[in-house]
């Protein structure tokens, strides 16, 4: 006879992993508005090393998704759009790129790359 009651420490473990999804890294770079360049080219696009380290992030991974987290307003808003657009011109597909407000700084992006989670 099975007892119902008590459950085995380790029985119990094994289930509760089995439940939770594991979490996955995400690597975070962090572009401030000082290092955003007033005049813009491919070139000088390319140059910034937190997205040049974001690409190659994004490029190891086999289903990556990149999060750009955005101060508010309508200028945080302008600037989050503007490096998507260099982003996709560089290569990244729109359909990887999600856009969110509240980057937790006033003059900074949040550019996260994870794994994309299959559902």
């Amino acid at each position: 006879m099975i007892a119902t009651r008590h459950v085995r420490p380790t029985v119990l473990a094994m289930a509760l992993a089995l439940a939770v999804p594991p979490a996955l890294s995400a690597e975070v770079e962090l572009l401030r508005r000082g290092d955003w360049p007033r005049v813009r080219s491919g070139e000088t696009v390319v140059g910034l090393a937190p997205l040049r380290r974001a690409v190659a992030n994004f490029d190891a991974l086999s289903h990556p998704r990149l999060i750009i987290r955005y101060p508010g307003g309508d200028l945080g808003n302008a600037w989050a759009f503007e490096v998507r657009d260099w982003l996709v011109s560089l290569g990244i597909g729109s359909r990887h790129i999600v856009l969110e407000p509240g980057s937790g700084s006033l003059d900074a992006l949040e550019i996260i790359v994870e794994e994309e989670i299959a559902q």
